[in-house]
């Protein structure tokens, strides 16, 4: 159990027995919050808001004579079709007010512009050398997504948290330092999602997961079943820090359920997780996951004008990489026709487009 007894804390093995030199106190940390469970890890959000939560890490930096070093980090590979979410996401951050760094892990497909674009938004580039999912098919987005393993290389930082490219930040997330590796939200049962983690870089953890990544299979074939895999003891958040879109419904009956099922409200919500097809892939008048049957149940017009409002408020460096290319305006201006020869009821193909990217 690589995340209870660290690879770096090994100092010994007889057969199958291994030996440990441990942080005591890191282990107590770990082993005082529940794990996996319906329970969360610690009741952050009480009636008065954030509650104070005691970090052993905190102490531990404090007698090495330094403060803790922590980021916010996340991760582009394979494309550009993440980019401009990568640069709202640091705006929203910054937005929120946290201060930390936030260290942006890019291949060579990152080009000078947008390189130009990411920093002024507030990121601090580091270039790395993607990781291919040796199960994925050839083309496909899954298959550098290990390049994630990555962020365990961050070993300037005492504690890291990841946050996807598609996640706009609504309120301050920087609580989340508090916790141990590996702290998530719940996505299904015993599994988290990894859209937000709380993670502690370690060379020899890395090296351990590129050892296993050709063993150790994925249940969804990305990164998040493998590190499922790996990191079972884990921490629970609230979902409303890694809130996914399609909990956000548009109706007030629809709300009504998803408050009781889900026990977040919109105005509760610490960050969205654009599922689906993402804001900046469409115009900014509607959501067009309206448009195509099996995409509606992500439909946000309510999320989708939060992920604008953010972006109205860049520069124009900021926004030039969200151009939409020729070829994306054809295929909305297709989904849009199929929407309306299917007759969807809530009209939004009749919107007129007023976005001005429709004419760049």
């Amino acid at each position: 159990m690589m995340d209870l007894f660290r690879c770096d804390e090994a100092v010994g093995r007889d057969g199958e027995w291994w030996m440990y030199m441990v942080d005591v106190e890191r282990l107590e940390e770990k082993l005082r919050l529940p794990v996996g469970s319906c329970n969360l890890a610690l009741p952050l959000w009480g009636p008065g808001g954030i509650q104070e939560v005691f970090d052993v890490s905190e102490l531990t930096a404090a007698a090495a004579g330094r403060p803790r070093r922590e980021a916010y980090a996340t991760v582009l590979h394979s494309s550009d079709t993440y980019l401009c979410g990568a640069i709202v996401l640091a705006q929203s951050i910054r937005r929120a007010g946290s201060t930390r760094d936030l260290v942006l892990l890019h291949d060579h497909t990152v080009s000078k512009p947008a390189l130009a674009a990411l920093v002024a938004a507030g990121w601090i580039p580091r270039k790395i050398k993607r990781i291919r999912n040796p199960r994925a098919e050839r083309g496909t987005y899954n298959e550098y997504n290990y390049s994630k393993f990555r962020l365990w290389q961050l070993t300037d930082y005492d504690r890291v948290v990841f946050v996807d490219a598609d996640i706009l930040v609504l309120r301050d997330l920087d609580a989340l330092f508090r916790f141990p590796q590996l702290t998530a939200v719940g996505n299904d049962g015993s599994l988290f999602n990894s859209g937000i983690m709380v993670i502690e870089p370690s060379q020899c953890t890395f090296e351990s997961l590129i050892r296993q990544r050709r063993t150790i299979r994925s249940y969804n074939g990305g990164d998040q079943g493998f590190l499922n895999e790996v990191f079972v003891w884990w921490h629970r958040l609230p979902r409303r820090v890694n809130y996914l879109k399609n909990f956000w419904a548009n109706t007030t009956a629809e709300r009504s359920l998803k408050e009781r099922l889900f026990r977040a409200e919109p105005a509760e919500v610490w960050s969205i997780h654009y599922l689906g097809l993402k804001p900046w892939t469409c115009y900014r008048d509607y959501d067009c996951n309206w448009n195509i049957g099996d995409q509606r149940v992500y439909a946000s017009d309510a999320a989708h004008a939060r992920w604008w409002q953010v972006y109205d408020d860049m520069g124009e460096v900021m926004r030039s990489p969200c151009r939409l290319s020729e070829r994306r305006k054809i295929e909305i201006a297709w989904d849009r026709h199929l929407a309306e020869e299917a007759g969807f009821s809530d009209h939004h193909w009749k919107i007129n487009i007023t976005d001005p990217r429709k004419w760049e």
